[in-house]
């Protein structure tokens, strides 16, 4: 049988089932509660009152040890330790009586919270004072009896203030904390639709962006398919060839050089040390020669070829045999013939044709079109990944709000039937 059948009365039958209204719950909890634990409170302001008188009785008791006179046949040395103890004692007293103020009202909650702080008060003190209750009680029997009677009467009364409320003390918590559960169950109710209409939005601009992206990708598939596009790769081709020859003219051109790499160093060499001066003309020559032998197909190179040629055989170069004969070969060669012409006049037709093809291209849009649309279609997954990101987190937050929402509730029904002893339903 529960306590509040037990201590308090039965109440009359309730109905087996009671169904209560969300909005409605907080009115009917503060009504229900006053009147389910009335009696509760009742006991708590009775007790208040004993334990009040109990600290009036026990203060009076105080005094009356404080007014007290040693015997005649009391020796003044243990008077003197008798009135040090007696003053100990009576201080102890005072702490209790201070310390323990008993709440304004009979909040239940308070009143365990009362019984707690007042049974540690009343234990330290009492333990501060072991040896002088001792002396106290020898010397000043009656009113330390007084004393000692007011005490055990006061922890009699601590413990029976709080008794019913130990037996009902899950419940008072759940009770306690029904307001804070019903206030969530509120927030978050709010809360959900607030969700979903974000998870509407963001579901009805993920699927426009998904429309936008067909859209824009058909777009590119229509732009690649065109005529204007295949026309632009044939051109690419057309350049990516001319590029390779004119690559490869300059590559012939490097090799008609390198079999003179070796006078062409040892020149500019002695030219560094002063050992045999250039003119201004030939250094330009050389360096040409050396670092960017495309540049000598615009320059006449006979004097300078026909100066390497003179210091090669007057071995002023300090060129080996045979490394002689294959540079004076390859200066002849280069003298003589048309080599050199025929390697400009092919590479000025390259560049050409390469510089009209690379126009055609410039002059094309497709290209552009392309870029275009595919920074379109970059931008459009981008924002769609980020909405697709934001649209899950929304639901995922949704789906646990309600989880905890069906929890919370769960918990309030088993809560309220537990409290008030009936099978309550809240609807929502």
């Amino acid at each position: 049988m529960k306590f509040i059948e037990k201590i308090f009365g039965k109440k009359e039958e309730a109905p087996s089932k009671l169904t209560l209204k969300f909005n409605e719950l907080a009115v009917w909890l503060e009504k229900e509660g006053e009147s389910t634990f009335a009696g509760l409170g009742a006991h708590i302001g009775h007790k208040y009152s004993e334990i009040n008188t109990a600290l009036v009785d026990l203060s009076e008791a105080k005094e009356r040890l404080v007014d007290a006179s040693f015997g005649e046949k009391v020796y003044k040395r243990l008077a003197k330790a008798g009135a040090s103890n007696r003053d100990n004692l009576v201080k102890n007293l005072d702490i209790i009586i201070e310390k323990i103020a008993i709440p304004e009202d009979a909040d239940p909650s308070e009143a365990y919270q009362f019984h707690l702080d007042a049974k540690s008060v009343l234990n330290t003190c009492l333990e501060n004072a072991v040896r002088s209750q001792q002396y106290v009680k020898a010397l000043f029997p009656e009113e330390y009896k007084d004393i000692w009677g007011g005490l055990k009467h006061l922890d009699v009364l601590l413990d029976e203030l709080v008794a019913p409320i130990n037996e009902v003390k899950d419940e008072l918590e759940a009770y306690d904390k029904l307001p804070g559960d019903i206030e969530q169950i509120r927030q978050m109710q709010q809360q959900i639709p607030a969700g979903q209409k974000n998870i509407n939005e963001l579901t009805g601009k993920y699927e426009t962006l998904k429309v936008e992206l067909g859209s824009e990708e058909a777009r590119l598939e229509e732009v690649e398919a065109g005529d204007e596009f295949t026309h632009a790769r044939e051109l690419e081709g057309q350049a990516r060839t001319l590029k390779g020859q004119v690559s490869e003219v300059d590559s012939n051109l490097a090799g008609l050089f390198a079999p003179l790499s070796k006078a062409l160093s040892r020149m500019e060499k002695q030219d560094g040390s002063a050992r045999h001066i250039m003119s201004a003309d030939s250094r330009k020559v050389l360096k040409i020669l050396k670092d960017e032998p495309v540049s000598a197909l615009d320059i006449d190179l006979t004097g300078f070829l026909v100066e390497m040629k003179t210091r090669v055989e007057d071995g002023s170069l300090g060129l080996k045999q045979q490394k002689m004969n294959k540079t004076l070969e390859q200066i002849d060669r280069l003298v003589g013939t048309d080599v050199l012409s025929r390697l400009k006049s092919q590479r000025e037709e390259y560049s050409s044709e390469l510089a009209g093809v690379r126009g055609e291209l410039e002059g094309l849009t497709v290209y552009r079109e392309k870029t275009q649309v595919e920074d379109r279609i970059s931008e459009c997954r981008n924002v769609m990944d980020s909405t697709g990101q934001k649209l899950d987190a929304e639901k995922k937050e949704v789906a646990r709000l309600k989880k905890e929402v069906e929890e919370l509730k769960s918990g309030l029904d088993s809560d309220l039937s537990e409290i008030f002893g009936k099978d309550i339903e809240v609807v929502y």
